[in-house]
């Protein structure tokens, strides 16, 4: 079995974690990351149709927050049944049982973990943002990178300075990165509550028709 997280160090139970949320954010930033790049080549149909352009480019960036709630809503519920798994090994512990398994401490349910999963999706938008807002030039490595990597966040703010008029500086783009933080966040604890939901109703059924049994023999 896995070495129980009371055996090892805080410092290193931290870092197990920082790496299970880390390795759970990978999928969603792919997801951005195609959908920038979809919205990237969105945005050659200005020319044609502004409206289209606009659509096209809105559905783009849905398309990946709705991958990142999807995820993050199997992860809430994947890390709940972690959760309650370590809950049956340490209950046995204490009866000196030692359970067998490959149980992981670092993936069970923790309310705060989605929101770090968030964080970690939006780090491109935070480093590049960084750099973007700091040379602003069009042709900088810092926003030519944004774009690329993270264009979902720098897209929308161009807009405001193209289309509207303004003069928005990039670092604009930094506060884009809550995007992922809150669909991250809020999905994985309602998956974690859904399938908590999905459990206590099993567990009635059972209960039920062991209920209904025992009748029966009566």
């Amino acid at each position: 079995m896995e070495q129980n997280a009371k055996n090892i160090s805080k410092w290193r139970a931290f870092w197990r974690i920082q790496k299970e949320c880390l390795r759970r954010a990978i999928t969603p930033y792919m997801m951005y990351l195609i959908m920038s790049m979809l919205l990237l080549v969105c945005q050659a149909l200005a020319s044609v149709s502004l409206p289209l352009m606009f659509v096209l480019s809105v559905i783009c960036i849905l398309g990946g927050i709705a991958y990142n709630a999807h995820l993050c809503f199997l992860t809430g519920q994947k890390h709940l049944d972690a959760y309650i798994a370590g809950e049956l090994h340490r209950k046995n512990e204490l009866f000196g049982i030692h359970s067998g398994g490959d149980h992981r401490p670092e993936r069970e349910y923790r309310p705060y973990k989605g929101f770090v999963i968030g964080f970690y999706v939006g780090i491109p938008v935070l480093l590049f943002g960084i750099l973007a807002g700091a040379f602003p030039a069009l042709e900088g490595p810092g926003l030519l990178a944004l774009i690329m990597f993270a264009g979902w966040a720098i897209i929308p703010v161009r807009w405001l300075n193209i289309y509207g008029g303004l003069n928005v500086s990039n670092f604009l783009s930094l506060v884009m990165i809550v995007i992922p933080v809150i669909i991250s966040g809020v999905f994985y604890i309602v998956g974690a509550q859904v399938q908590a939901k999905k459990r206590s109703e099993r567990e009635e059924r059972m209960e039920e028709a062991k209920n209904t049994g025992k009748k029966g023999k009566k």
